[in-house]
């Protein structure tokens, strides 16, 4: 606005000063100036009716389409942006955040064909913040990185630090809590030197409640109290708002309650409830209400206050219609009749869910769903639910990363821009393309996961066992586990020790060994054919494990008929043997391996035996691999025994729960009804 305004003056300036020196030479000629300077002032006028709120809507917007339309006939683009951007907040305000959108786009493409780079950045920032407004986190978080670069590039570090802190916010909504304090300590590098207050304390509290999430409250209390000690100054009390300074006291008191000291917690939500600005706006009133409620229950279960005041923050929260409040009643409502009256704990979760199962805040609704199938457990359906909500939650926290990665990397590279240019140059290009490949490795693991995931969704959705949901879900989670600590870990020191020494030769076998990596993991899941060529892809799977030093002795391969089998057995068995031969690899030490089958009265039984170490008990029940495989062959209907000894120990486990002959080296043996 400053902007617009500076423009204005200059423009009437430049008006005066020719209409004045064209009275001084032809006092007869010339009269356009005058004519131009009553059609500004005319504009002008229209303009301010239509920011003026105690107007009506037809009356706003009637002047603000005369103001458009003579910005545009008198081709004065600064006057025509400034109509655009106020007709999609009266849009907004009007006929909702869709047709707002619809108004910042055409106030983006006329910004782009004018190669206008301050205006780009406004509707970029609108067009992120309707698109939040309407749940469409991805697309918002596209459009705020998008505004967030062109306003660093404009040395605009306040709005800069302000996008910043708007993607922080959607990456906690996000459940993502370590990449929204990431974005959020970036944004403080924009602002904190400066006056911008507001922006400041809104950065803070970001910080504060990603580490109250993740479960470090001693640090999201420091944050908190950095918030709260701003208001110790007047003019920062003044910028932020007193009448915000509820929100940052209700975050402390959570906090505390979090920490176990539950009357400390009280004591502030009490003296919360008598405050003027807190009992005038009523849903801020439920929230302190309901969080009172609840935390008077943590510290007494059977204290007799918490359920009405618990039903009371419900009941004001319907009166206004406040959605999310909504969610956080029934929610409190749910945990506080878990354990006191079921019935009830499902209505009021079934009621939670019930509010935002049409909205996309994905990380709330895993909150609800992962109480009710607790007070539920034998609903597929809420099981399913859980499992969809949990892969798109996942889906759009990786989506959120990829985009802000290479802006997070690039801000790195512009700073080092400040201290030495030509060398900067060089570096940037080298990084960039260092940090293109380490992405383009991390994607391709990421891509074989997701098609992975897609391939196991589908065979879940045949299933009507719950059992075969929890096979499939450690499987994933196994995965992704490896992705993050193996392949994730090695491209990330390749990363830091190129940024430390771009010439060190390890760099190039660090990446190689990424790579290895990568493909290991997508060869261990990647699809086979359960066709004609099932046998050959078996047979070859197995071979691929037998190296030089490890022999392996396949028994009546050749006798079954793996035609006749179903597919759901031909992939159990698939998976069950590349399960206990990636073990046998990792683990055994072995030099021989003996695959026994046979197909007889309906069942197929397949003996395997390795002469390696062994394992012990203890290793057989923690190994999350071994447990997998019992859990598939169960949810066929077969059995899973395995027999081990290491060492001289004279115990073994079966999983049928018979004890077997002692010998050393590994044994199993599966039975599948066919």
């Amino acid at each position: 606005m400053k902007r617009l305004t500076l423009l204005s003056l200059i423009f009437l300036l430049v008006c005066t000063g020719v209409f004045i020196n064209s009275r001084n030479t032809n006092s007869t000629n010339n009269p356009i100036p005058s004519e131009l300077q009553k059609n500004v002032d005319s504009l002008n006028d229209d303009y301010t009716i239509a920011s003026n709120n105690s107007y009506s809507e037809e009356k706003r917007l009637n002047a603000l389409n005369r103001f458009l339309e003579g910005s545009k006939r008198l081709e004065i683009d600064s006057l025509f942006y400034k109509g655009l951007y106020l007709k999609a907040k009266l849009f907004n305000k009007y006929k909702g955040p869709e047709k707002a959108i619809d108004q910042s786009y055409l106030l983006l493409q006329f910004a782009k064909k004018n190669k206008d780079s301050f205006y780009m950045g406004k509707a970029l920032y609108r067009l992120g913040y309707y698109n939040k407004k309407l749940d469409n986190y991805l697309e918002a978080f596209q459009y705020y990185n998008e505004s967030f670069k062109i306003k660093r590039n404009l040395k605009d570090s306040v709005s800069a630090g302000k996008c910043l802190m708007a993607m922080s916010n959607i990456q906690r909504a996000l459940g993502d809590y370590n990449a929204g304090k990431t974005s959020a300590t970036d944004g403080l590098n924009y602002v904190e030197n400066s006056n911008q207050f507001k922006t400041i304390s809104g950065l803070y509290h970001g910080i504060s409640l990603s580490f109250f999430e993740l479960g470090n409250y001693k640090k999201a209390l420091f944050w908190n109290t950095k918030i709260l000690n701003l208001f110790n100054d007047s003019i920062a009390k003044n910028k932020i708002g007193i009448h915000n300074l509820p929100i940052f006291k209700n975050t402390k008191a959570n906090i505390l309650a979090r920490r176990k000291k539950y009357q400390e917690s009280i004591d502030i939500f009490q003296s919360l409830l008598i405050e003027e600005v807190v009992i005038e706006k009523r849903t801020q009133y439920a929230q302190i209400l309901s969080n009172l409620g609840y935390v008077k229950f943590l510290q007494n279960p059977e204290n007799s206050e918490s359920e009405t005041m618990l039903l009371n923050a419900l009941a004001i929260r319907q009166q206004e219609n406040d959605l999310f409040g909504l969610f956080s009643s029934n929610l409190h409502l749910t945990k506080y009749y878990k354990n006191k009256d079921i019935l009830k704990a499902k209505y009021y979760g079934y009621a939670t869910y019930e509010v935002l199962k049409d909205f996309g805040d994905y990380e709330a609704l895993l909150e609800i769903l992962t109480l009710i199938t607790e007070l539920n457990p034998d609903s597929l359906a809420d099981h399913q639910r859980f499992k969809d909500v949990s892969l798109k939650l996942m889906q759009l926290r990786k989506q959120t990363r990829e985009i802000y990665a290479p802006t997070r990397f690039e801000n790195e590279n512009l700073l080092k821009q400040n201290e030495e240019k030509n060398t900067k140059i060089r570096s940037a290009r080298n990084q960039n393309t260092m940090y293109l490949l380490g992405i383009l490795l991390l994607l391709t693991g990421i891509g074989f996961v997701v098609y992975f995931f897609r391939q196991r969704t589908l065979h879940l959705s045949q299933q009507n066992k719950i059992i075969q949901f929890e096979a499939s879900y450690e499987t994933e989670t196994r995965i992704s586990k490896r992705l993050h600590d193996e392949l994730g870990n090695d491209i990330f020191q390749a990363m830091m020790q190129y940024q430390n020494n771009p010439h060190d030769p390890q760099i190039k076998n660090k990446l190689n060994k990424a790579y290895i990596r990568a493909r290991d993991i997508s060869r261990e899941n990647n699809e086979f054919e359960t066709g004609d060529t099932y046998a050959e892809e078996l047979k070859n799977m197995l071979q691929n494990y037998a190296q030089q030093t490890i022999q392996l002795i396949l028994v009546r391969f050749d006798t079954v008929n793996w035609n006749l089998m179903q597919t759901n057995i031909k992939i159990t068995v698939y998976r069950v043997l590349q399960e206990l031969m990636t073990n046998m690899q990792k683990h055994s030490s072995a030099s021989r391996v003996t695959l026994k089958f046979s197909n007889t009265d309906h069942t197929l039984i397949i003996k395997y035996v390795d002469n390696g170490v062994g394992m012990t008990i203890a290793h057989l029940k923690s190994a999350n691999g071994l447990r997998n495989t019992e859990k598939r062959i169960h949810a066929i209907g077969g059995t899973l025994i395995f027999d081990s000894e290491k060492e001289d120990s004279t115990s073994s486990v079966s999983k049928s729960g018979e004890e077997l002959r002692q010998n050393r080296g590994f044994k199993a043996e599966m039975r599948i009804p066919n």
